[in-house]
């Protein structure tokens, strides 16, 4: 028994080399797993991020919009108080005259119309720089919208390459971020609206908006009948009305009032209708002298007040034109494009798929930066990787999504577009064809 001593000690040494290199083989797997899941992870945070980003780039214009829309109701506010105003005090001063007439009490009526006249004249200089005021603030705006996105989206998407990449480096100091994604159709998502037809969109949105003062101020008194085809007596008509010109140049407003008489003169061989317009007040303000607004009645006063409207053509508001930037009108702004918009439907949405690497020199394996490098018969596993690097793919989708529902004031649905400030973003997976496009990159052939 004694010269069989020591015969297990070669087939230990040969079982802690197997222990040893399934104990190396777990702790080099391991450590690369960790790897891959922190590069996943990073991949995960890059794609959110952009997409956060994309998101809150668009409901910055959807602020900016809705307070361009503000700030043109505005400047139809002010352009149709100062046209009130200038009909106002023309009508006051026109009165003025006859209230002296009036025994006693007369004349101090007629000197609180003639007042009346002057404080109108007076308060359309403050009218007029609010439309000063308000065309500065829709022009900065406007501005700002375009230091934001840069000629074509040139530079959101280069701020956006930043933050990815700025993401990257906080997560893992040695991962990289491709520069150029495996999907991305952010570029052709918004587009800059600047000529007249493609304003117009948003003019329609602030023509929608007017309320009723801006839409329609008109009152009548008086009594008319019909006689054998004829209209018989008098009234008095309050017309007038502020528009947007074309929903793109700018505001124009008129206010007129008239005191109408008719009458039926009897002829020989019949009958004629007589009728007589005399204009009692006047005005008219605008935002930019030159608006061609042919085509507007202002709520009926060009047909029922003829001959005060073309008196209110003459009598513009003290202050007006007021000085402006943008002549008052529409300006360039960003909206989803028009192929989107045509194509999209109801729920809009843009994607984007992105590769995020590491040199596998800078991972810590034995491969890579690892301080344990086994030799000899400890040397079974080396780790290689395609391409001599890992790589980690992340997707990401910024759509449209009201938290609450529907619009809690109107009741209403909606739906995605730069005027409505919900957009929000989340992680989806990596298409089929991302995923092929990452392959090609890395290389087709897996060591």
């Amino acid at each position: 028994m004694s010269r069989q001593n020591g015969q297990a000690l070669p087939l230990a040494l040969v079982m802690l080399v197997a222990v040893a290199s399934v104990v190396f083989f777990m702790f080099n797997s391991g450590q690369l797993v960790q790897e891959k899941i922190r590069l996943t992870n990073t991949a995960d945070a890059v794609a959110y991020s952009a997409g956060v980003f994309e998101a809150r780039a668009l409901n910055y214009d959807a602020y900016t919009n809705r307070a361009i829309v503000a700030n043109e109701i505005a400047i139809g506010q002010a352009v149709g108080l100062a046209s009130w105003a200038k009909y106002a005090g023309t009508a006051s001063a026109n009165i003025a005259p006859y209230l002296y007439l009036i025994p006693y009490a007369g004349p101090a009526i007629a000197n609180a119309m003639e007042q009346v006249a002057d404080v109108m004249d007076m308060i359309t200089y403050a009218y007029a720089a609010a439309v000063t005021l308000h065309d500065g603030s829709v022009q900065a705006l406007a501005l700002s919208q375009f230091a934001v996105h840069g000629p074509g989206n040139a530079l959101l998407l280069a701020n956006r390459l930043a933050v990815m990449r700025d993401v990257a480096r906080r997560n893992d100091p040695d991962a990289e971020v491709d520069p150029i994604p495996l999907a991305d159709d952010f570029a052709g998502f918004t587009q800059r609206y600047t000529g007249r037809k493609q304003r117009a969109r948003m003019g329609k949105v602030v023509h929608d908006d007017r309320d009723a003062f801006l839409k329609r101020r008109n009152w009548q008194f008086g009594l008319v009948l019909k006689v054998i085809g004829c209209r018989v007596g008098s009234d008095i008509k309050k017309r007038g009305s502020t528009e947007l010109i074309d929903l793109t140049e700018g505001w124009k407003s008129m206010d007129t009032l008239s005191f109408h008489k008719y009458w039926m003169k009897i002829k020989l061989f019949g009958r004629s209708c007589k009728h007589s317009e005399t204009p009692i007040g006047y005005g008219s303000a605008f935002s930019d002298d030159g608006l061609d607004d042919s085509s507007y009645s202002y709520a009926g006063s060009r047909s029922s007040n003829p001959r005060a409207s073309s008196m209110a053509e003459y009598t513009v508001a003290n202050g007006f034109e007021p000085y402006t930037l943008g002549g008052g009108g529409i300006p360039p702004f960003h909206e989803l494009a028009e192929a989107v918009l045509k194509t999209a439907g109801d729920a809009p949405r843009t994607g984007l798929a992105i590769r995020v690497t590491k040199a596998a020199a800078r991972q810590r394996y034995s491969g890579g930066s690892g301080t344990v490098r086994p030799s000899g018969a400890l040397d079974l596993y080396d780790g290689r990787h395609a391409d001599n690097q890992s790589a980690a793919m992340a997707g990401v989708e910024v759509y449209f999504e009201r938290p609450d529902g529907k619009n809690g004031l109107s009741g209403k649905e909606e739906y995605g577009s730069l005027f409505n400030p919900y957009w929000q973003a989340r992680l989806v997976p990596v298409t089929a064809a991302s995923r092929a496009l990452a392959q090609m990159k890395q290389g087709l052939a897996l060591p």
